[in-house]
């Protein structure tokens, strides 16, 4: 499947261009309305231009025609929709409390082109039922599964300097659909406004085309994805500060066949992927995860941290990433690639490190603890235990990095523009240090190739520490075939001491050969 729209990171898509603030400002939003509509439980009331542009059914509103609308007010069982294919409409809202029982609280309709501006100084609550979700009631003919349904084609922005909440009792908080020949390009953007959402059944936000959230202060909650588009996600713009995302809790993070990051401020716990870039129903698609800035700070008590079906690339921005899962779950995880050019990154996670195509473009330093052959999964001793305080020091005793781990840590791997190549880091946390040499270019890790041993660590060069005494890192021997002995660097086998072991023909030792005993290597 070809990609259907390029990545534009600089700058926005024409469609999004569309200026909030330019378009409707906070002291003319009142009079700059066309008509001001007031929800009651009873039904709405309308003042202003009242003749033409819209329908009203008892506290159903549907907007027909383009022009500016202001909505407040309350009710329990109402809802908003813009007419398929109406272009040119703004609502404003401007204090609504609004729920709808059946169906989405705001539906803009096919091919609609629509801004929600939330007024400044203003709290505003959207919200459904169970009953929205004809998954589970698929006798209701009006569920769209979302609070705020964004249908094929339609245009949408949600902006303004007020806050609005979203509490999706039915399925998803917002939801954007396709881009379709007949109903043209479907693209959601999110800007400026305070938004909190509650998802408890399913997504917080989903889209199915675009998805681009380029700045406001987002708080989600939710049972599946916080933020997830079936095609491209941008997070924040180049040269912006971005949005600020606080993601407290949800099953995946980020997620988008193509995700980008170009700046925000964004702290995401989840118990699977924090940030994703796939798409199980995609073939033959290039898969990307692209940072180029922002400082992420993100946890994962289950899967991986940064997880890619095709290359992941750094190359700007702070990246700190914890994954707690000790099994095969990875910080940095991608089918394809793993560039760092740029930034600075502290990956680290409670599994070893199953080994990882990673270019390092700029020089990296990595400390794990499966040095002599250690197999992902296996019982480890932990680097770094859980809440501890942290620091990667330099040969002259220079911190170049200091922090407080989120959970107990086999494997960690940090890059910035101030590690240089070559050069020896050591790992502190109390009286235990391990030391490792930084890298750039290719590089392997996993599979027996990392940093060093807790407590001690392996040499900058190396070399085994001293007093090293041959056990893995989780205190056992290694095991070898049956009547096999381990060789000697030199090639020869080691001599069992009397009675103990087989020599390297497989007989028992001399004199021993009528014991019952079976020999061990």
């Amino acid at each position: 499947m070809k990609k259907i729209l390029p990545f534009l990171c600089a700058s926005a898509l024409a469609l999004s261009l569309m200026a909030c603030a330019g378009t409707i400002n906070n002291s003319t939003a009142d009079t700059a309305s066309n008509v001001t509509f007031t929800f009651t439980e009873s039904g709405v009331t309308a003042a202003g231009e009242t003749d033409t542009g819209y329908e009203i059914d008892g506290t159903a509103l549907t907007i027909t025609s383009s022009g500016t609308y202001t909505v407040s007010g309350s009710c329990a069982d109402g809802s908003i929709k813009v007419k398929k294919g109406t272009t040119g409409v703004t609502l404003v809202l401007d204090g609504l409390t609004l729920t709808s029982e059946n169906t989405a609280a705001i539906t803009c309709g096919k091919s609609s082109e629509v801004t929600v501006f939330v007024s400044n100084g203003t709290e505003n609550s959207l919200s459904d039922t169970e009953q929205n979700n004809d998954d589970n009631y698929p006798e209701n003919e009006n569920a769209e599964n979302a609070v705020i349904k964004c249908k094929d084609g339609s245009t949408v922005t949600l902006c303004g300097d007020g806050e609005l909440t979203v509490t999706a009792n039915g399925k998803n908080g917002i939801k954007s659909s396709v881009t379709t020949d007949e109903d043209g390009e479907a693209l959601l953007t999110i800007r400026d406004l305070t938004l909190n959402i509650d998802a408890p059944i399913n997504d917080a936000i989903n889209a199915e085309q675009l998805l681009n959230v380029e700045s406001g202060t987002l708080t989600i909650d939710a049972a599946d994805g916080a933020i997830h588009c079936d095609l491209v996600l941008n997070i924040g713009a180049d040269g912006t500060d971005g949005p600020t995302i606080d993601i407290t809790n949800c099953y995946e993070g980020l997620e988008g066949a193509e995700l980008n990051v170009c700046s925000g401020d964004i702290t995401i716990n989840v118990s699977d992927d924090c940030l994703n870039a796939a798409n199980s129903d995609l073939t033959d698609y290039d898969f990307t995860m692209t940072i180029s800035g922002g400082t992420i700070d993100t946890y994962t008590s289950g899967g991986d941290g940064f997880d890619s079906n095709g290359e992941l690339t750094i190359t700007g921005g702070t990246v700190v990433v914890w994954t707690a899962n000790t099994a095969d779950n990875e910080p940095l995880d991608a089918d394809g690639t793993i560039t760092v050019s740029g930034g600075a990154v502290l990956a680290a996670g409670g599994s070893s490190g199953m080994g990882m195509n990673l270019e390092a473009a700029q020089p990296c330093v990595i400390y794990g603890s499966t040095g002599f052959g250690g197999m992902p999964g296996s019982t480890q001793s932990c680097l770094i235990a859980a809440d501890a305080d942290f620091t990667i020091e330099d040969a002259d005793g220079n911190a170049v990095y200091s922090g407080t781990t989120r959970c107990g840590a086999n494997f960690i791997l940090f890059s910035s523009a101030d590690v240089v190549a070559d050069s020896a880091y050591t790992l502190k946390a109390g009286d235990s240090f391990t030391e490792g040499t930084a890298q750039r270019g290719t590089v392997s890790t996993g599979m027996g190739v990392g940093g060093g041993f807790p407590g001690g660590g392996q040499k900058p060069d190396g070399e085994l520490p001293e007093g090293f005494d041959g056990q893995m890192p989780n205190g056992e021997k290694p095991e070898l075939p049956d009547g096999e002995v381990p060789e000697m660097p030199s090639g020869e086998r080691l001599t069992p001491p009397s009675g103990q072991g087989s020599p390297a023909d497989g007989n028992a030792p001399a004199g021993d050969s009528t014991s019952d005993t079976t020999p061990t290597a």
